[in-house]
């Protein structure tokens, strides 16, 4: 499972963030409860999906722009393609974790989700199979763990422990002028810590990843009005047959919470006002690069 931290970033979480959330906090105003005022309350009757809020592949947002005035759709690329594809993956592979099915049939699976990857099909299949097998397998061995340690529990509870991941759970996120339902990649409920999955990127190219995790943090709280002060981003990269995780854990402080609030505000009043940016010159992984041109 690609949500499991390794010992060293267990060590890291324990004794160097968890207590930093306790120390440093967060304010009142920035939790996602706070929605009905100011700063948290949005402004404009927009409700904008997360990908758009956060997104900063374009420097002045004209994507938000041409998505949700212009309602152009972007291009699937191929990073594009493979993140859809990978967060596809691991959630039909933890379906079968909760039954206990760790020999699930990767062909059978795929085949019947119709992926249609516009380009490099082929290597999308194999870096799915690979993200499928390792899930099952490190999911598997955390189980075989439980069982061996917990001799009275009932097989539902050792999963639930083994693998305690709320993976792709639809949220509404409507209170914070988000779209009406969101898809969270992974809530670790024993552990308190909301992750995002990215592909095709690596730890520490874009500090707005963090954002994503922040978001649908203040989303959880909003709803739920539990705090959630820990997010991970989870980088999953390929090289030949070998997939390559890193993880950039860290404490969702008022830093965040303001930034994240800021883009929100930011491009829910473009979309509200229907104001054009204008043309700036675009990195290769924004949808929008060639269509902005034309």
């Amino acid at each position: 499972m690609v949500y499991y931290l390794s010992d060293i970033e267990r060590k890291m979480l324990e004794k160097r963030i968890r207590p930093l959330t306790r120390t440093v906090g967060v304010s009142e105003e920035l939790r996602g409860w706070s929605w009905d005022r100011s700063p948290l309350k949005p402004y404009h009757d927009v409700r904008l999906p997360m990908y758009s809020i956060c997104g900063k592949y374009c420097p002045n947002s004209r994507d938000v722009y041409l998505r949700h005035v212009l309602k152009k759709p972007g291009e699937v690329t191929y990073p594009v393609s493979l993140g859809s594809i990978v967060h596809s993956t691991v959630n039909g592979a933890y379906k079968h974790v909760r039954l206990r099915n760790f020999s699930a049939d990767f062909e059978k699976w795929y085949e019947s989700q119709g992926f249609k990857p516009p380009t490099n099909p082929d290597l999308v299949k194999k870096y799915s199979r690979i993200v499928w097998e390792h899930v099952l397998a490190n999911a598997e061995s955390r189980f075989r763990e439980a069982a061996s340690s917990q001799p009275y529990s009932e097989e539902e509870d050792m999963i639930m422990t083994a693998a305690p991941f709320m993976i792709e759970h639809k949220i509404s996120g409507n209170l914070l002028g988000c779209s009406g339902i969101l898809s969270v990649d992974c809530f670790d409920y024993l552990h308190n810590i909301i992750f995002d999955v990215k592909t095709a990127t690596r730890k520490g190219e874009n500090s707005f990843y963090r954002l994503y995790a922040t978001g649908y943090a203040l989303v959880f709280e909003s709803v739920y009005e539990v705090p959630v002060d820990i997010g991970c981003t989870v980088y999953l990269n390929f090289k030949d047959d070998r997939l390559l995780i890193e993880r950039d854990i860290f404490h969702i402080n008022d830093d965040l919470r303001s930034w994240w609030i800021e883009e929100r505000d930011k491009k829910s009043e473009m979309v509200y006002e229907e104001k054009d940016p204008g043309v700036v010159q675009c990195e290769r992984k924004c949808m929008y690069a060639n269509i902005c041109k034309e």
